[in-house]
């Protein structure tokens, strides 16, 4: 985990321990996104996450965090943030290319769980992608037991996670946007940003 360590400690990785973070569908590729400047399209959320309240999420700028590119190249992006009124703290959408907390992008990780070792992004980060693998068979158990029959039918066995996932989502950027907005939780466990929270 070492390289990964690494890369989320540089500049390029910010994370706001008191927000809130969302995963917004997004069909643009890490190189398209940055091109295109797409954080400045995001929209927040009409009724705010943290409390509750209608319109009151004002931009809050941006933070900047790692992303493999499809050649397995780190690059940053700009993540849009947004402040609640009412709370005073933030709320960030991350687009669904990202897995949360994870340097590698969604695609790449799919890739390596469907067995596709020849790719380029695959192989360089090889090593990495076998620890996401591991982490996800652990806690898959916990994840299922969340889930449960939530995506249809009743779950698989742990070590056939992936598959019964693919199947109900499509792919890893879907389940992983799926897992949050509905359940609260990622292929890796559970974090506090996801969880719902209220004012004080």
């Amino acid at each position: 985990m070492g390289a990964e360590c690494r890369m989320l400690r540089c500049p390029v990785f910010f994370f706001d321990v008191a927000g809130v973070q969302r995963i917004y569908l997004c069909e643009l590729t890490p190189e398209e996104y940055v091109a295109t400047e797409a954080h400045r399209q995001v929209r927040p959320d009409e009724i705010c996450p943290i409390c509750g309240e209608c319109d009151c999420l004002q931009c809050h700028g941006t933070y900047e965090r790692g992303i493999t590119k499809k050649t397995g190249i780190v690059d940053s992006i700009c993540v849009a943030r947004f402040l609640c009124a009412k709370t005073g703290r933030t709320v960030s959408y991350l687009p669904s290319f990202c897995l949360s907390y994870r340097l590698v992008q969604a695609s790449t990780f799919e890739a390596f769980l469907e067995g596709r070792f020849d790719r380029q992004d695959v192989q360089r980060w090889a090593e990495l992608l076998r620890q996401y693998s591991r982490r996800m068979r652990v806690f898959g158990a916990e994840l299922l037991r969340v889930v449960g029959g939530g995506f249809g039918r009743g779950p698989p066995a742990p070590s056939a996670l992936w598959p019964y996932l693919k199947e109900a989502c499509g792919s890893l950027a879907a389940t992983t946007r799926r897992l949050v907005t509905q359940f609260n939780i990622t292929l890796f466990g559970r974090y506090q940003c996801h969880q719902p929270a209220t004012a004080t």
